[in-house]
């Protein structure tokens, strides 16, 4: 299997619009979206503005080929425009019945048959993690968006173009089955996602958050190395994701984050970031600070 293209271009692939979900248009002569195997209901949002554009795209489709025009590469603020190093980074995960496979799947049975209560919790505050859940172990309670929401924001597009790298282009690419999928022994304790396994979005958002935040507040780069290794551990401890996964994300989402440090943009967001924390740091105002948000 070949390495992931970084960027689709040409009038039968459009960029997602949601930041999750791809969609191929496919072009028919002749005969409406549903004879071409489309559903309108299945094309994006800016193509089903109410039944009249539906009515214009099936026009379109009757009396000739609903041309579209070629998809604008990407335009990101912190990634770089060519992104194929990134996208072609990792290796491929473990063949299901190679050695480091089995082990795979043997660890997420032993983690299964140890799990304490504690645990569980664990997983269950991981898998609904936020930018500010996973860092305010780190920093405090203040760390929410009521008191940091230019942070959020600059944080919500850091995440965002991430995620057309680990959630469009990476994941989909390898299809690797997750434990419960693989063997009816695994009994998950957290939501099953609908994507595929490796790498694991979790750990590379994570590696993401903690390697940016620690350029932020470099005095907790190694509080923030802890917290990426506890988003590891819970994935696997949650039964869904493989040993491999968590650690293949890791690697996938500080790469981005170094790649994404590199950028013009990026010295004013960290300042940014220290600003609006400063306050908050000091001892002296953080009585006053609001209470903990998500």
């Amino acid at each position: 299997m070949g390495r992931p293209l970084c960027q689709t271009t040409g009038s039968t692939a459009l960029s997602p619009l949601n930041g999750r979900r791809r969609w191929t248009h496919i072009r028919s002569r002749g005969a409406g979206p549903e004879a071409a195997g489309v559903s309108i209901d299945s094309l994006p949002f800016g193509f089903q503005y109410g039944r009249g554009m539906r009515k214009t795209i099936l026009v379109l489709a009757i009396f000739g080929s609903a041309v579209m025009a070629p998809a604008a590469p990407h335009q990101y603020k912190y990634l770089p425009a060519d992104c194929s190093a990134l996208v072609g980074l990792l290796p491929p995960p473990p063949a299901t019945n190679s050695p480091a496979g089995i082990a795979d799947l043997e660890t997420v049975l032993q983690v299964q048959a140890d799990r304490t209560p504690g645990q569980v919790q664990r997983a269950r505050r991981v898998a609904s993690q936020s930018v500010f859940t996973f860092a305010q172990p780190v920093l405090g309670g203040w760390f929410n968006p009521t008191n940091c929401p230019a942070t959020q924001r600059l944080l919500a597009e850091i995440t965002r173009e991430s995620q057309t790298i680990v959630d469009d282009q990476v994941k989909p690419h390898w299809q690797r089955l997750r434990p419960y999928q693989a063997s009816p022994d695994v009994r998950p304790i957290v939501g099953r996602p609908g994507n595929t396994s490796y790498p694991s979005g979790h750990a590379a958002v994570a590696a993401l958050w903690g390697t940016i935040l620690s350029a932020a507040f470099p005095d907790q780069a190694a509080a923030f190395q802890a917290q990426i290794r506890e988003v590891m551990w819970c994935r696997v401890i949650g039964g869904v994701h493989y040993p491999s996964d968590t650690a293949a994300g890791a690697r996938l989402g500080t790469a981005i984050a170094h790649a994404m440090l590199a950028a013009p943009a990026m010295p004013e967001t960290l300042e940014t970031i220290r600003a609006e924390a400063a306050p908050f740091r000091n001892p002296a105002t953080t009585r006053s600070a609001a209470p903990v948000g998500q």
